[in-house]
């Protein structure tokens, strides 16, 4: 939603009243050259006239319009989604690929029923679409964090730090070098502990969003054509949620 204040001055005809009621205050005191007190009264008029700007718009509808403007279904890049897609199938989890393709069908799905059920040029519309797409897209970024993550513990192997503590503990020749030994294997394993936590993470706030994008897709499914989907504002509400807690962590 753009604030008033924003909406009245990108307005065009905004600017071309302003001009039209300066040109007359200028132009009525260079012509007439009117008295101080005339003077006084035609500043008050012009003030009065900039208040009454946006009330009449306003009164018109016009400012409504222009502060609820209706949101587009956002373009899917193909190139990102098949690349994303390549990162994730090299996985040995499937989890990530299986929750790709899930959000892909759920979006598309919430943006079927929501046409068929809502006007485009209805406040309801505009935010049941623009907050369901800030989840879709904080559930797509939260799916390329995994394959990062992935990525940076690929060449941590558990095995062979498993391997090296057991030569350790069986070899007390050096236990200098095998105290520091241990240290680092150590600290190469709480590295790769605390990625697959965030991973886990990760997929778990996916998992929520999957969930309420179905929780809203069926209340709107539910909702007969031409009212207003008041059953389906509860669902709307946790998907809000889940839009703002993934802009506060973002």
């Amino acid at each position: 939603m753009t604030s008033w204040s924003k909406a009245v001055v990108s307005y065009p005809p905004t600017w071309i009243a302003a001009v039209l009621l300066g040109a007359t205050v200028w132009l009525v005191l260079e012509v007439l050259d009117p008295p101080g007190v005339f003077v006084i009264i035609l500043a008050v008029l012009a003030v009065v006239a900039a208040v009454a700007w946006p009330f009449t718009m306003s009164a018109t509808g016009t400012l409504a319009k222009l502060q609820f403007e209706i949101p587009r279904v956002e373009e899917i890049d193909p190139a990102e989604i098949d690349t994303l897609r390549d990162e994730l199938d090299a996985l040995a989890d499937t989890q990530p690929t299986e929750q790709l393709g899930a959000l892909l069908s759920k979006r598309q799905s919430l943006i079927n029923v929501l046409q068929r059920r809502l006007d485009a040029g209805e406040l309801t519309y505009a935010r049941y679409l623009s907050t369901s797409q800030q989840v879709f897209s904080s559930a797509l970024d939260n799916l390329h964090e995994v394959a990062v993550a992935y990525e940076s513990i690929s060449t941590i192997d558990e095995t062979y730090i498993d391997r090296r503590l057991a030569e350790l503990d069986a070899d007390d020749s050096d236990v200098e070098s095998a105290d520091r030994e241990r240290a680092t294997l150590g600290r190469r394993r709480e590295l790769r502990t605390t990625q697959r936590r965030r991973i886990a993470q990760l997929l778990a706030q996916n998992e929520s969003a999957l969930t309420a994008l179905d929780r809203t897709t069926t209340a709107l499914a539910d909702v007969p054509i031409g009212k207003k989907p008041e059953d389906a504002d509860a669902a709307m509400a946790a998907l809000e949620q889940l839009a703002d807690r993934a802009a506060k962590y973002a």
